[in-house]
């Protein structure tokens, strides 16, 4: 269970960093 754990963490902050760029993205081209 404890592998499962961390990679969902992984999973968690990985689309957290592919989610910030593209709000950024929104933000300085709108």
């Amino acid at each position: 269970m404890e592998e499962l754990q961390g990679y969902l963490e992984i999973d968690r902050s990985r689309q957290q960093h592919f989610l910030y760029p593209l709000l950024f993205q929104e933000y300085i081209y709108a």
